[in-house]
């Protein structure tokens, strides 16, 4: 589901002034044991520098821990660049569900 709270869509400035977008996604989904999973897709205004952060079950998702995340990708382009991956727009239509990514998959089998 969306996550549509606590400022998290708020679009920000890097240092340069650049507008940078946020939309964050997450699940929680029971198989073995109840997994927890986040992404945090980005993009800029012109769409030239997209990604997103793939959070999975392992990694800490408490929203203080996003906010963070987001203010490193705004702070640090090399942090962007090391995320950077071609989106599909809108982002809601493409990647609603789990699995959308290679990474994902893999997660899946391992649970299962």
């Amino acid at each position: 589901m969306w996550w549509d709270s606590q400022n998290l869509n708020q679009t920000r400035k890097s240092k340069s002034g650049e507008k940078l977008y946020f939309r964050v996604w997450h699940d929680v989904f029971t198989l073995q044991r109840t997994l927890s999973v986040t992404r945090i897709f980005f993009w800029n205004e012109k769409r030239t520098q997209q990604g997103v952060v793939l959070l999975g079950p392992d990694a800490n998702q408490h929203v203080r821990d996003i906010h963070a995340l987001i203010e490193k990708l705004v702070a640090d382009p090399q942090l962007r660049a090391k995320h950077e991956r071609a989106l599909r727009f809108p982002i809601e239509r493409h990647y609603a569900d789990y699995g959308a990514f290679p990474e994902e998959k893999e997660i899946l089998e391992r649970q299962t």
